[in-house]
């Protein structure tokens, strides 16, 4: 259960150019800045799976080289 004790407690969005500026903003954003938060949020998702991928890579080339290291 969430509980909130005052309206300071709710998330502002200030950061967003789209959202009005009031410390208690929960509105939803126009939709050229929420066009631009996904394009950004999926950016920093593909980022993310590239580098674990290119990490697991790394990793199996590094076991491979330990393994015929060790016979």
């Amino acid at each position: 259960m969430l509980t909130m004790r005052s309206s300071a407690h709710i998330a502002g969005n200030r950061h967003r150019l789209s959202f009005p500026l009031c410390s208690a903003s929960t509105g939803r954003p126009g939709a050229k800045g929420s066009a631009a938060c996904l394009l950004a949020e999926w950016r920093r998702l593909l980022n993310a799976e590239s580098r674990r991928l290119w990490l697991e890579m790394q990793w199996r080339t590094h076991l491979g080289r330990v393994r015929s290291m060790q016979t």
